[in-house]
C-alpha cells in the first residue's frame, strides 16, 4: 500500500511539474484485487483513476485490451469505459470480473486512459502501470496446493493404527502374563 502511494505522490510531483495551471492531470492505476489467479475461477482487476491536476478532465476514456476472448472470459463490468467528467482532485474507480481459460504464465500489459485536460486542448493519453507477468493455475493444481486433503488425513490414521495398537497389544499381553505370575508367588 504504502509503494502504490509513493508511486502516486512521485508521479503527481513529475505531472504538476509539467501540467499547465488549470490542466488536468490523470493518473491510472491497475491493480488485481485476487491474491491466487486460477484457472475458471473470477479474477477482479480494479482500475483506478486520480486526478491531481487543477482543472477537471473531460471525455475521459478508459480502455484495456489485454484480456482476450480466446484467453478470458468477461464476467462483470466493462474493458471499455467512458466518463464525461472528473473533477480536480477526486478518484474515480473501475472494476472488471473475468474468468481465466487457460493456465500459465500471463503478461498483464498496461491500460490506455485518453482524455481532454482543459477545453480547447488537444486528446492528452496516459497509460497505467505494466502488472507485468503472473501465473494462473490450474484448477487441479490449486486443489492439489489448498485443499484439506481429508482422504489423505483419514488414509494416514488408518495406517497408523497397527504401529500403535500391535505394541499396545504385545505390552498388554506381556504385562498380563508377568503380573498374573508375581500374584501366585
Amino acid at each position: 500500500m504504502s509503494l502504490k502511494l509513493i508511486t502516486i505522490f512521485l508521479i503527481a510531483c513529475a505531472g504538476l511539474v509539467h501540467a499547465e495551471d488549470g490542466d488536468a492531470k490523470l493518473i491510472l492505476i491497475k491493480n488485481v484485487l485476487n491474491s491466487i489467479i486460477t484457472e475458471g475461477n473470477d479474477l477482479m482487476v480494479q482500475y483506478t483513476l486520480y486526478n491531481i491536476g487543477d482543472g477537471a478532465a473531460t471525455d475521459v476514456n478508459l480502455a484495456d485490451s489485454s484480456f482476450h476472448e480466446s484467453d478470458f472470459e468477461l464476467v462483470s463490468g466493462m474493458t471499455s469505459v467512458k466518463w464525461e467528467r472528473i473533477l480536480a482532485g477526486t478518484n474515480v474507480s473501475h472494476v472488471v470480473i473475468v474468468r481465466p481459460l487457460k493456465s500459465g504464465a500471463f503478461n498483464f500489459t498496461s491500460a490506455v486512459v485518453q482524455y481532454v485536460a482543459s477545453e480547447g486542448s488537444d486528446t492528452t493519453f496516459g497509460m497505467s502501470n505494466d502488472l507485468g507477468e503472473l501465473d494462473i493455475l490450474s484448477l487441479k493444481e490449486f486443489k492439489r496446493i489448498h485443499a484439506s486433503h481429508l482422504i489423505e488425513w483419514g488414509l494416514f490414521g488408518v495406517w497408523c493404527i497397527p504401529s500403535i495398537v500391535l505394541p499396545y497389544m504385545l505390552y498388554y499381553k506381556s504385562k498380563s502374563k508377568y503380573s498374573l505370575k508375581a500374584k501366585k508367588n
